[in-house]
């Protein structure tokens, strides 16, 4: 479990935490292996974003993994929530985890929203909006759902990017309560309408709330580019593309998620390598905005 001491806070300019975890996936799996295959390339990590900005000066702290129960799903995602609960509350510097499936997200959002008016950016293949999936309320078909149904974050303080693969009731439910989405198809069919349609997103939602939360399932990349995951879905972003939607954040964002990477399923380290230069891209939004 990571460290909770009082001596967290001013000890890093980003936090970084694993969740080993895959009890709420359906698909494939193996995203339980995500963290510590991240940690093994971390050597190539490279400090240098596409645009030379140096985040080599950066302070980082691994604060290691939350403990989870792989078949106990209820169990893990309350440990989640009161581990990030104190997190959130005692560090002063963002925090990026690495899942660890979908399901993860829920717990973490319900941790740091407290006394926070949070925005949520979401990318993601699929909107995760499922009342529930095989048998689950809780799996990763569900986390946005559940969060909204928490009421911690208003849904049109949530903005899905990237979205291209619905199950039945999804699209009526994100149309219903007002969750802003810009689904892939609009990226493809008019790039440049929907890089403004993201811009007036942000800026909308930056107006409302004090900060921001960011989640990257690896499935919002298009399947070629990211074999080792789960539910791979065709039609989605290159890397390139993500990364310049990244960079485009407003700040502060205080936590970031990079989940759904199953490197048992990786082909020649494809999936890996985005992994990391979606991470330098992070690491470079926190150098500059510091």
């Amino acid at each position: 479990m990571p460290d909770q001491s009082p001596a967290l806070a001013g000890s890093a300019d980003l936090f970084v935490i694993g969740v080993p975890f895959e009890g709420g996936a359906g698909g494939a799996g193996g995203a339980s292996r995500g963290p510590e295959r991240v940690r093994e390339l971390s050597s190539r990590l490279k400090t240098t974003d596409r645009r030379g900005r140096d985040a080599s000066h950066l302070r980082l702290r691994d604060l290691g993994d939350v403990q989870t129960w792989r078949f106990d799903l209820a169990r893990s995602i309350a440990q989640l929530e009161t581990v990030y609960r104190s997190v959130f509350q005692e560090v002063d510097a963002p925090v990026l985890t690495f899942g660890g499936d979908h399901s993860i997200t829920y717990p973490i959002v319900l941790g740091a929203s407290q006394e926070r008016e949070l925005g949520l950016i979401w990318f993601d293949a699929h909107p995760d909006v499922l009342d529930g999936y095989q048998g689950s309320a809780i799996s990763h078909g569900s986390p946005l759902r559940r969060i909204i149904d928490a009421g911690v974050i208003a849904p049109q303080d949530v903005l899905l990017v990237g979205t291209r693969a619905y199950d039945p009731g999804e699209v009526d439910f994100i149309r219903k309560t007002g969750i802003n989405e810009i689904p892939a198809a609009v990226f493809t069919d008019d790039p440049a309408d929907a890089r403004a349609r993201y811009r007036q997103h942000l800026r909308e939602i930056a107006e409302r709330v004090g900060h921001f939360y960011v989640t990257v399932d690896i499935d919002v990349l298009d399947a070629s580019c990211v074999p080792g995951t789960g539910t791979p879905v065709a039609g989605g972003f290159g890397t390139g593309e993500l990364i310049g939607l990244l960079e485009l954040l407003p700040e502060p964002v205080i936590g970031y998620d990079i989940v759904e990477f199953a490197p048992g399923h990786d082909v020649g380290g494809m999936t890996g390598h985005a992994v990391l230069a979606i991470t330098t891209a992070v690491l470079a939004r926190i150098a500059a905005a510091r």
